[in-house]
């Protein structure tokens, strides 16, 4: 089964969402060296999601795997990369503070959950089923990261206002 032309848009959508999000993190991990791990860690995992997409395109184009045509809309996919796209230049900004670069990043990550545009594949084998799941869970595991990092930063920045005040 060969893929519409929708369909590889929306497979080369999510590859370069992915793509774009490994870019912003790899810069945030430049920008902020204290937190290196954290955006490095999560960089490499975005583009191992791309690996798995390319993957599952190879997939779609021997008949291994399908696409769920009534579930994607290109249009949506598209949005989400000229969004991601506007978090990366946001991202290059050159006085980014840290606890707006986790709530970007956060917004990116929840984003992708609440959009679901990965549930265009249907899983027509369990390995299919396993590789879907891993690519959500690691979105989730991403937003926890990023919550426990804003919680710190947070509760960081209010000690450091209560040792200020008399």
């Amino acid at each position: 089964m060969h893929p519409n032309n929708a369909a590889r848009q929306a497979i080369e959508g999510l590859v370069r969402i992915e793509e774009t999000l490994s870019e912003i993190y790899h810069l945030l991990a430049d920008r902020f060296p204290a937190h290196r791990e954290l955006w490095s860690r999560m960089a490499r995992e975005e583009t191992t999601h791309a690996k798995w997409i390319r993957d599952l395109s190879r997939r779609v184009e021997d008949g291994s795997v399908s696409l769920d045509e009534d579930r994607f809309r290109i249009e949506g996919i598209q949005l989400f990369i000229e969004y991601a796209e506007e978090k990366f230049k946001e991202a290059k900004a050159e006085r980014l503070p840290f606890l707006h670069a986790l709530d970007m990043a956060l917004d990116l990550e929840s984003s992708l959950l609440e959009r679901k545009l990965y549930q265009v594949f249907k899983a027509d084998s369990e390995s299919m089923e396993q590789a879907l799941e891993d690519m959500e869970y690691q979105i989730r595991e991403h937003t926890e990261r990023i919550r426990e990092a804003l919680a710190h930063e947070k509760g960081q920045a209010c000690g450091a206002r209560k040792k200020d005040t008399p």
